[in-house]
């Protein structure tokens, strides 16, 4: 990385820390022309994904949707399984913002199989509990009761809040399964 792309996304990044949403945007878009210019399909995929983490932080899902469809896609034709779960969250995300739910629902279950590929089970336990949200919205409450479960089953180190609702939940899916 040079000096001046390795500048740019450190403040880009600084700035999402920030919650300075607009500069973030800005910088990140300028990293990703110098990416492209550079013929980084990899690092010009993984900007596109920062895009689109801000633009949905701007409440503008039709332009994170844009700038990071077919990013999944190359992370996949590059071994990159875990950044390829990362984008079709964020596919996913930007689909649940715009009202498709239908549409986000599967790609978050292949981005949370991904997850349990890569052994990465905080994020896949994050993932979980984003399908077990649009489960309960579509009409799937026992599923989603299961993935909820399952999310919480996913960390290592749980608080005492997520200790008791795991309880809680398994409880209720062996009443609700009981014949």
């Amino acid at each position: 990385m040079d000096q001046t792309l390795a500048s740019v996304s450190e403040k880009s990044f600084n700035a999402y820390k920030k919650k300075n949403f607009l500069v973030a945007n800005e910088g990140f878009r300028e990293c990703l022309t110098l990416l492209e210019q550079q013929n980084d399909t990899l690092g010009a995929a993984e900007m596109r994904n920062n895009i689109s983490v801000v633009l949905l932080e701007l409440e503008k899902p039709e332009e994170a949707l844009a700038i990071i469809r077919g990013t999944d896609l190359v992370f996949a034709a590059n071994g990159e399984k875990k950044r390829q779960a990362m984008a079709l969250g964020n596919i996913a995300a930007a689909l649940q913002a715009l009202g498709n739910l239908a549409e986000a629902l599967p790609i978050y279950e292949e981005s949370a199989e991904l997850f349990k590929e890569t052994n990465d089970n905080e994020l896949r336990a994050i993932t979980l509990k984003k399908i077990s949200d649009l489960q309960l919205r579509t009409g799937k409450q026992y599923q989603a009761l299961a993935s909820l479960e399952a999310s919480y089953d996913q960390k290592e180190k749980k608080s005492l809040k997520e200790k008791i609702l795991k309880d809680f939940l398994g409880t209720i899916i062996r009443k609700i399964t009981r014949r």
